[in-house]
Formats: structure tokens, C-alpha cells, sequence
């Protein structure tokens, strides 16, 4: 797991003043980049020629509930040739899954990962709008999707999260998804409600 550009840089700067630099001083926005871009890549040339790894995930968190933190304009202009630059390096070395993690509304940001060699993201965030049964329409088997169950709908259990699980059935069917909570699991969810939801994936991905 690593940090992606946009997560590195607010570590960096704190979002409020990364968000402003990108419009006020973009140049320094882009050697900050460059700074992490060649580490990490000469970084996972090390690792991945001595190891063997099943997957690398970018961890970035860049998008509220309503949109990406900016825009996917400037995604593409500085983040792009990052994520490319290190999935290439990433499937050179054999790597199977290179997995793209943010909350928040990414549906602006889907077409850039899939064209920087993506094959998964996370965790698809319900209550962001992100819904995988619109995205498989969208973009077909181009990327695949971890996550996706509304938390709200686990916490409610009965009818409420069988009409939840029946709604993304048909991507777990069609393959490239592996379920489960959208998040991480809140405290409202309580110990039936999580066995019942267990059941019920269970059920659903062929373990009972």
C-alpha cells in the first residue's frame, strides 16, 4: 500500500493550501510530484525484483460526496502520468492488480484510472453517489470494483440490506467485484445486523 501524489502532498502541505497551490504555484505542485513520482518508482524497481507481489494499492482520498477535490482536468494534467508512470513499471514486473483507493464521489476519476492501467478500485462509496451496477453499464469489464454495499443498508439489516445485496448482484455475477461494506464497518452496525450481512455474502459469492 502507498501513498498516491494527492495523498502524499497533503500530507506534505494540509489540503486547504495544496488545493490553492495548484492554482498559485502549479510549478511547485509539479516538483513535488516529480519528488514522490521517482521515489516510489525507484523504490518499487527494488522491491518488486527481489519479491513477489499479488497487488499494489494507491491509497489517494480525493473526492467528497459530491465530486473529486479537483477537478479530473487536473487530475489528468498532474496526476496522470504518476499513475501510469508506476502502473506501468507495476505490470512490467507481473504484478496482477494494481488497485486505486478513494472515498467520495470518483466518477470523474474512473476514466482516468482505467486509462493509467488501473484494474481495481475501492471501496465505492454508496452514500457518495457511486454505484457499480451504473458503472459496469458505463465502462463495462475496463476496471474492476471492491466494496460497494451501502453501509447505511447493513446497519438497517432485514428487507433493507436483501434489497441492497439484490442490487449488485448482477455485477458480482458478471465478475470483476469483490462485495463488501463501502467503508470502513461503523458502530451502528449491530452484531446481528453483521451476521445477517455475512449470510447473506456469503450466499451470494458461493461460500454457502
Amino acid at each position: 500500500n502507498l501513498p498516491g501524489p494527492f495523498w502524499q502532498m497533503r500530507e506534505w502541505c494540509g489540503f486547504e493550501p495544496l488545493c490553492m497551490l495548484f492554482l498559485d504555484d502549479p510549478g511547485f505542485v509539479e516538483e513535488m510530484i516529480s519528488t514522490w513520482s521517482d521515489y516510489v518508482a525507484d523504490m518499487l524497481e527494488r522491491l518488486l525484483d527481489r519479491v513477489v507481489v499479488d497487488s499494489i494499492h494507491i491509497s489517494e482520498d480525493m473526492a467528497y460526496k459530491g465530486a473529486s477535490m479537483i477537478s479530473p482536468r487536473m487530475a489528468e494534467q498532474f496526476l496522470l502520468p504518476t499513475w501510469k508512470r508506476w502502473g506501468d513499471l507495476v505490470k512490467a514486473f507481473g504484478v496482477p492488480v494494481y488497485d486505486m483507493d478513494s472515498d467520495g464521489n470518483i466518477d470523474g476519476l474512473i476514466p482516468l484510472w482505467i486509462r493509467a492501467g488501473f484494474d481495481l478500485c475501492d471501496p465505492i462509496e454508496v452514500a457518495a453517489g457511486c454505484d457499480i451496477v451504473g458503472y459496469r453499464r458505463r465502462f463495462g469489464r475496463r476496471i474492476a470494483y471492491s466494496g460497494g454495499i451501502d453501509k447505511r443498508a447493513i446497519a438497517a439489516g432485514g428487507a433493507t440490506i436483501r434489497a441492497e445485496m439484490d442490487r449488485i448482484a448482477p455485477v458480482v455475477r458478471d465478475g470483476g467485484c469483490i462485495p463488501g461494506c463501502d467503508h470502513g464497518m461503523p458502530h451502528d452496525i449491530s452484531w446481528p445486523a453483521l451476521l445477517e450481512f455475512g449470510r447473506l455474502w456469503a450466499e451470494m459469492t458461493g461460500w454457502l
